[in-house]
């Protein structure tokens, strides 16, 4: 194939996707919606029960997003003000102000290079007296192999484990789905995730009694077992789930094993083709064991390749878009460093990871047509970056 040259057709690198008949089915339920109840009610139900079924877990709660959904789960398992939960610096900044909302303080732990998830030894170095949790988000979809390490590292240090599933609809790791690993999970369905309802959260968890907590909060703080008058016993907010956006969900789930089968397959050939014509970059392995969502394709490009000009000459020559997640590093955002007065050099492996990391394009969308020829112009532009062409 000569490059450069222009994609069969536009290439996006992330997008939802609603085949026609999902569409033609969520307009015609729209129209009852709008004649019966439009917040809460059957759809939401619904949804919950198929979250909480792909997650493997009793219990799913709807709200409103993932943040809201790792708020209350922090609140529910009594984190505060005083306390101090360790969150990743490799994820979106919502993550930490979760933290912030509940009242506590984030601290933040280094990543492993090789899966851009918590390092668990960084993790029990990170944990102080005041730690009551830690976050384990399983950054792009990957469900990190280092989880028995790090699951033994907060069971030996009597802290909760909570689980940021916003990239992992659909992940497990030795049969075990993301979601019902941890005390709790939190997944969101904002419109560029594995499965959209245009905005959401779900929170899925096994145990009983901390699911009554959360339907408490779920109802602003609502005591559901006074059923005659509205009495609230905790200081809770509106984070309710719309009707539509849980009938959006429902025709979403019902995707979900032939989307995550999508995003495979061209996770495939994106390997094939980058390990023999872009051998220098590092990509993220994936054991046999596990389940990986592909809610990003991402790899480590070598030191000395800028991936700003990669990205300029992709987008100009080829028409392929070269992306990233989350930049600066969360530690590092104006707004974290002024309030937990974070610094460059603070986790220096991280830093340099995530100023390396790029993410080729990655949705249900793609076909095979177009994920050869984004791995072939990745290879060809890379190649030319590095002088070999």
């Amino acid at each position: 194939m000569a490059y450069p040259r222009k994609p069969p057709r536009p290439i996006q690198p992330a997008r939802q996707l609603f085949p026609d008949e999902d569409i033609a089915f969520i307009q015609g339920e729209t129209a009852r919606l709008l004649r019966e109840r439009v917040t809460l009610g059957p759809w939401v139900e619904q949804f919950e029960r198929l979250g909480a079924a792909s997650a493997g877990t009793k219990h799913g709660l709807a709200v409103n997003n993932c943040t809201t959904a790792l708020e209350i789960i922090l609140r529910s398992i009594g984190v505060g003000p005083g306390d101090e939960v360790v969150v990743p610096p490799q994820t979106f900044v919502a993550t930490a102000f979760a933290v912030l909302h509940a009242g506590a303080r984030p601290t933040f732990c280094e990543i492993n290079p090789k899966t851009h998830c918590l390092d668990p030894k960084s993790l029990a170095a990170t944990i102080t007296p005041k730690t009551r949790a830690a976050i384990l988000v399983h950054m792009g979809g990957l469900v990190t192999p280092d989880l028995p390490e790090i699951e033994r590292v907060c069971k030996a240090r009597g802290i909760a484990l909570v689980e940021d599933c916003a990239h992992a609809h659909g992940s497990q790791k030795g049969g075990r789905p993301a979601g019902s690993i941890g005390v709790a999970g939190a997944f969101s369905y904002y419109a560029t995730k594995v499965l959209t309802a245009g905005e959401g959260g779900l929170i899925t968890t096994n145990d009983d009694k901390l699911a009554e907590v959360l339907r408490c909060y779920q109802a602003r703080g609502q005591d559901l077992s006074v059923h005659d008058e509205e009495v609230f016993i905790r200081p809770g907010r509106s984070c309710r789930m719309t009707a539509f956006s849980g009938l959006c969900g429902v025709t979403q789930y019902k995707r979900l094993d032939e989307f995550v089968a999508r995003r495979n397959r061209t996770a495939g050939l994106y390997d094939h083709a980058l390990q023999a014509g872009a051998p220098a970059v590092e990509l993220l392995p994936v054991p046999q064991d596990t389940r990986h969502s592909y809610w990003k394709y991402t790899m480590n490009l070598p030191k000395g390749v800028s991936r700003l000009d990669l990205q300029a000459l992709l987008a100009k020559d080829y028409g392929v878009p070269l992306t990233w997640s989350y930049w600066p590093p969360v530690h590092l955002m104006p707004v974290m460093k002024d309030l937990c007065g974070g610094k460059p050099g603070d986790l220096p492996i991280t830093e340099d990871i995530m100023s390396r990391n790029v993410s080729l394009p990655m949705h249900a969308a793609l076909d095979d047509n177009d994920a050869t020829y984004i791995a072939d112009a990745f290879v060809d532009a890379f190649g030319r970056m590095r002088g070999a062409r």
